[in-house]
């Protein structure tokens, strides 16, 4: 069995290697390779800023890669996790029309035919199968760039990465679509114990049926390459006999699988030069490029992705994943892969050891990694003031932590800063949630402090119903005291939503001063106190997930301030928070304007997976939803029309789930199926008024189930 530590530094070289290839690849997506060579020559590093494009940006190849694997720890099924549990992580994860995917409509978009077919109740591998969709919708390329992880958590086991694979990729795709994904699979499963791709090729291989046509592409670029001795050469045969001409649909998996076959035949053991050939070859570039470099970031391991060219720095492991659940929404790469290795180690049968130290959320504890932190730019004065850097701890053995090293002055004032949110960018939705919110102590862990300043903490946040961005700050700290912690406790009655966090670097006087960070934790309880219910910040409901077809404010006969918020068909929900809360409460006073029913939830962890309070016109049903089901747990009746606001408040402390009514407890029940998640409001078919909005939630990072 692989060693845990060198496992989890090569699904960390994974993740990294996947993100890079979707960052590079991302701003030339579906050119030709005529174009790109005409433009490019070879595409030999990252050309966003040549192109006007931004490096780091949500992309279906990141939120379903990582996303999709959570289906093996919800179910608690791991190694064992069937199709079935795959696609109800589809309808878990993903909001209608916003998250994850390419919303191209029926037979147009695979994994949007394929959502559509699980909302009407059809099961996987049903959903995805040729049989109901057609082969050209089904053998599109989706299911392969999605696949990743499944491998990630199968360290040597290619035979048990193939069949979680087959059973995550026929949620939305059959035949070629699924083999390819089994083929990258595998790869990765291998990759930890395997680095000479020419072995890795022949065992992944051998995984798939021998006369499947994805076989026969790899047994052909393959030959070709071994003849050709010129990737050009060896493209152009691959463009005659699978070229897109052949292959149709908006982007065929066999195609693209070619020019990933193409690269790792040409490149070897050289991460950068698999790169330039995957990109410069065209097609579903990032796609391609993200396959081709988690698979070599297994093998090849961290150093190796940044032999020949600098790949890690300006991406900082900075990672968008936007789905239906908050968690996640802005992270970065070491957080996932632990994740994942997280995952992995529970498919391995290993257990954490009672009373192991968790990682702080940032603890910076493999070469380079950095948690998204790096220098500002906001201004000429401080710009290139600021370093940062991942080293070996100077007083802990066999840790890391993150140096910083500044140029300071009067008037300079150098910070750096880590993303908490996303602001919006071309492409994919960004919406998600914070992880620091009003309430939420941050900690960091300090040493080797010196220099004539002062560490300033900070959030630039988005003030509820604005537009403008501003910044409050925390108790600084003299750094030449070498203090040893650094507590910021963000303001409760800070109403707005926090976009990064930071350090400042205050002085009086010319010098240069040095820290390390060891950690940076997470702990406190967040308020969130909305008088006016949620409001919009320029123009987007920002820090919530919701699929509401309209938010307004006020109308003109509305006796004091309030939301308003519709659903038009079924059931909608407007949620913030994420899975580091613990016991949570929701408060409103809330009503049906018109409609169906309006409610509260609690411990949402996803579109399938929360408690809720639901109110209509019959009374108050509390229900626990679990795949789409609405588990009934109790019922009552009280005063008053569900057609006029009232004060209602839903708790969850430990497995107990209460629900008031004008400060008297009306319902109280018990359940422990879920143990920690997010609050917000349930919409069913209708327009409903919220005033008075107070949540309330105890922090406590890594509880994920």
């Amino acid at each position: 069995m692989i060693d845990t530590n060198e496992y989890r530094t090569r699904v960390y070289a994974g993740v990294l290697g996947k993100t890079i290839g979707v960052y590079l690849g991302r701003p030339f997506e579906g050119w030709e390779k005529d174009r790109l060579e005409e433009r490019f020559g070879m595409v030999s590093g990252y050309v966003h800023e040549e192109l006007g494009k931004p490096l780091v940006v949500a992309d279906d190849d990141l939120s379903g890669t990582f996303t999709f694997i959570r289906a093996l720890e919800d179910s608690g099924l791991y190694a064992d996790t069937p199709a079935e549990a795959v696609g109800d992580a589809w309808l878990n994860y993903v909001i209608e029309g916003k998250s994850i995917f390419w919303w191209g409509g029926m037979a147009h978009s695979t994994e949007h035919t394929a959502f559509l077919r699980l909302l009407q109740g059809v099961r996987a591998p049903e959903s995805g199968s040729i049989a109901l969709n057609g082969q050209t919708v089904a053998e599109q390329i989706g299911a392969q760039i999605f696949i990743d992880a499944f491998g990630m958590v199968c360290p040597g086991d290619p035979e048990l990465a193939a069949k979680l694979a087959r059973a995550a990729a026929s949620v939305g795709h059959d035949g070629e679509a699924v083999h390819a994904a089994v083929v990258v699979a595998a790869l990765c499963a291998e990759a930890f114990v395997e680095s000479n791709m020419e072995r890795l090729l022949d065992r992944a291989i051998a995984v798939i049926p021998a006369d499947s046509l994805i076989a026969q592409v790899h047994r052909d670029v393959r030959e070709w390459a071994r003849g050709d001795g010129d990737w050009r050469v060896t493209f152009d045969r691959i463009n005659e006999r699978y070229g897109y001409h052949i292959y149709g649909g908006n982007c065929h998996v066999v195609p693209n699988h070619a020019l990933m076959v193409l690269a790792w035949a040409y490149a070897g053991d050289d991460f950068y030069e698999a790169q330039r050939i995957v990109n410069t070859a065209g097609w579903d570039t990032d796609c391609n490029a993200a396959n081709v470099g988690s698979v070599m970031g297994i093998a090849l391991g961290l150093d190796a992705i940044d032999a020949r060219y600098p790949f890690r720095e300006p991406v900082a492991d900075r990672l968008y994943i936007p789905t239906a659940e908050g968690t996640f929404s802005v992270s970065d790469c070491l957080i996932v892969a632990r994740h994942i290795a997280s995952i992995g180690e529970r498919v391995m049968g290993v257990d954490t050891p009672a009373g192991a130290p968790a990682p702080g959320w940032h603890h910076f504890g493999e070469p380079g990694a950095v948690h998204g932190w790096q220098p500002e730019a906001n201004s000429f004065a401080a710009r290139g003031r600021a370093r940062v850097e991942n080293v070996v701890h100077p007083d802990r053995s066999g840790e890391r932590c993150l140096r910083v090293k500044a140029q300071v002055g009067a008037g300079i004032a150098p910070a750096i800063s880590t993303p908490i949110l996303a602001r919006p960018t071309p492409g994919y939705s960004v919406d998600g949630c914070p992880r620091i919110m009003p309430g939420t102590t941050v900690t960091f862990a300090l040493s080797r402090c010196s220099g004539p300043a002062r560490l300033v903490p900070f959030v630039r946040y988005l003030p509820c119903g604005g537009s403008q961005e501003l910044t409050v700050d925390g108790a600084d700290v003299a750094l030449d005291q070498n203090p040893g912690e650094l507590l910021f406790a963000v303001p409760t009655d800070l109403n707005g939503t926090i976009f990064d966090l930071g350090l400042r670097i205050d002085a009086d006087r010319l010098g240069e001063v040095e820290f390390h960070v060891a950690s940076v934790d997470l702990g406190g309880r967040v308020v969130l106190d909305l008088p006016a219910g949620p409001r919009l910040s320029d123009k987007r409901l920002v820090g919530w997930l919701h699929d509401c077809d309209m938010i307004r404010e006020s109308f003109s006969d509305d006796p004091q301030p309030q939301a308003h918020l519709g659903h038009n068909k079924g059931r909608g929900l407007c949620v913030t928070g994420t899975r580091d809360w613990r016991d949570s409460s929701i408060a409103a006073v809330i009503g049906i304007h018109g409609g169906d029913a309006c409610g509260l939830v609690v411990r949402y962890q996803g579109r399938e997976r929360y408690y809720a309070a639901i109110i209509d016109r019959d009374g108050i049903r509390v229900i626990r939803r679990e795949y789409g089901a609405d588990h009934l747990l109790a019922t009552t009746i009280v005063d008053g029309s569900a057609y006029e606001p009232r004060r209602f408040a839903l708790r969850a402390t430990g497995d107990t789930i209460e629900l008031t009514h004008d400060d008297t407890v009306v319902l109280s029940l018990h359940d422990s199926t879920y143990a920690v998640g997010g609050a917000g409001l349930l919409i069913e078919q209708a327009l409903i008024d919220v005033r008075d909005l107070r949540i309330e939630a105890d922090l406590v990072p890594g509880r994920y189930r």
